[in-house]
């Protein structure tokens, strides 16, 4: 066995203010905006970016990140790997209490990565779990002993986890709450009900939930039986919900916000002040296209539709170049052969520089025996951020560049996430945010099945290429095998890159040492604190 200790190379802005501005804030309290109600706060449930905020500060995981971006020891203190890269052994943490005074052990942590597997739970972030042998049949239901499951405990502070086959990337999946320990008298008390409300559950990490008050804030406090409560400084946590990044700049104005994101029109109003701070987060945003429309079936029409949009246009005039223009799936920041992933496979979109797209969209047309006006179409997007204004970019893109009207139906961030997943749309605005430092991220999103899949791609030649790589431990090969795969992806045109979000944020100068990053929780409290 050789003991590891697994680096994530990502992005990250550690915010360490210096200067005594903004707020006075009394006492250790920070409030926040997560923008928008969470789908959900169950660990083994959740999918979106305010359900990573939240959950990273109530439960403790395997691992954290650390403010270099690095896996470091949480709830597992240490782990070693057999020299085939399948075996791992995690030592737990002895010690820690959950929030009601109970111990934490391997079991809890056994308990909330097979409830995460569990058939009934359908928790769309199973997938991530499929490097463990047996995980896959298991929750597609083909085998019910989970017994054959590669997760075992080995005593009451050792956990084993078996992979199907060795994946050097493993260990950098385990910051994702699917992974999460779960109290078994929790889910035993609230069954159905669990994690639904601030008091229906435990919780083992730095803070507990206190108040949900749904559309609104969940607020939380300091634990007092966290194993490492002394290096916690904030005692309380204020995630609020606005949707509306005008309202959320004048709250950070009145000093009612500490932290929050900016619309792009804002940026300039905050240039040169110490509030302000830019961090490449890694998330794409990209239209998906459903097939299951007639129209859409054909690969012309979608060419067309994507290639129509003007995206140094969109960056500049759109996003106040609060974004970077999208050339593929995967965001800068990612590992590639020898330097950066996107920078080595270029811009997919390049070589349609000088592409006729009215002409193909007509090709497009005769083939399916239609005409323009018979194209009746709706764009679905929602309405944070920038949401409606690209919409709006976007509809006037095909109208002038294709002669068509495209309707666009705007509707809240959760029913976004609700209409995707049940691929109850014809276009899509969409958006995926990296969990860990690998380009595999991106990639798996779009294999056959997948629940995070919305936009229904299938395609068995890029499936072997993913299953490939996600096997791989020879570096090159694996890298080489994704950058295949997302240019066979592209090609298809069944999801369109539109650009790179770079994050623009006002943060309180008397809040230090916050961690704004791509991977994993988007902002982390751990060691932050505040200046008296």
């Amino acid at each position: 066995m050789k003991k590891i200790l697994l680096f994530l190379v990502g992005m990250i802005l550690v915010v360490s203010c210096g200067e005594n501005q903004g707020k006075k804030m009394s006492g250790n309290s920070v409030s926040f905006n997560m923008e928008a109600e969470p789908a959900s706060l169950d660990p083994q449930l959740l999918t979106d970016m305010g359900g990573f905020m939240v959950s990273g500060m109530l439960y403790e995981g395997l691992v954290r990140l650390n403010e270099k971006s690095e896996i470091v020891p949480a709830g597992a203190e240490s782990w070693d790997i057999s020299e085939d890269g399948k075996i791992w052994t995690f030592k737990i943490r002895q010690g820690m209490k959950w929030s009601n005074g109970d111990t934490v052990n391997a079991y809890d942590y056994f308990r909330g990565m097979k409830r995460g597997l569990e058939p009934a739970t359908a928790a769309e972030y199973a997938f991530i779990m499929y490097y463990i042998q047996g995980a896959e049949d298991y929750n597609m239901g083909k085998t019910k002993d989970f017994n054959s499951v590669g997760i075992k405990v080995k005593d009451d502070y050792t956990l084993e986890i078996t992979l199907s086959k060795p994946a050097a990337y493993f260990g950098k999946t385990l910051i994702m709450p699917i992974y999460f320990p779960l109290n078994e008298k929790a889910i035993t008390e609230y069954k159905d009900k669990y994690a639904t409300e601030a008091d229906k559950s435990i919780y083992n990490g730095p803070y507990t939930m206190k108040e949900w008050i749904h559309d609104n804030r969940v607020v939380m406090e300091k634990n007092s039986n966290y194993w490492n409560k002394d290096n916690i400084k904030i005692d309380t946590l204020t995630a609020m919900m606005v949707t509306d990044f005008e309202a959320a700049t004048n709250l950070f104005e009145n000093k009612e916000l500490d932290l929050t994101r900016i619309s792009v029109e804002k940026i300039i109003s905050f240039e040169g002040k110490p509030e302000l701070r830019k961090v490449p987060d890694g998330r794409v945003y990209y239209l998906a296209f459903n097939q299951k429309n007639p129209i859409l079936k054909n690969k012309k029409i979608r060419q067309a539709l994507s290639l129509a949009i003007n995206r140094d246009a969109l960056v500049k005039d759109i996003l106040n170049d609060g974004g970077v223009k999208a050339s593929g799936i995967v965001a800068n920041g990612m590992p590639g052969v020898s330097g950066d992933f996107r920078d080595e496979l270029g811009d997919l979109y390049a070589q349609y520089k000088d592409l006729d797209v009215k002409k193909l969209f007509e090709e497009g047309l005769k083939e399916l025996g239609i005409t323009p006006d018979q194209v009746k179409l709706t764009l679905t997007a929602d309405e944070k951020g920038t949401g409606k204004k690209e919409s709006e970019f976007y509809q006037s893109q095909w109208k002038e560049k294709l002669g068509i009207d495209i309707n666009v139906e705007i509707i809240t961030y959760k029913e976004r996430l609700s209409r995707g997943n049940e691929g109850n749309y014809e276009i899509i605005r969409y958006a995926w945010g990296p969990d860990y430092a690998d380009a595999m991220t991106y990639m798996e999103l779009f294999l056959t099945g997948t629940g995070l899949n919305v936009s229904r791609y299938s395609n068995p030649e890029y499936d072997k290429l993913v299953a490939f790589a996600q096997a791989s431990n020879d570096h090159k090969a694996r890298i080489e095998a994704m950058q295949k795969a997302e240019k066979m992806l592209m090609e298809d045109y069944n999801v369109s890159g539109l650009y790179y979000q770079v994050a623009a944020y006002l943060i309180n100068p008397d809040l230090k040492e916050v961690s704004i990053k791509a991977v994993g929780n988007p902002i982390d409290f751990y060691n932050a604190s505040i200046k008296k």
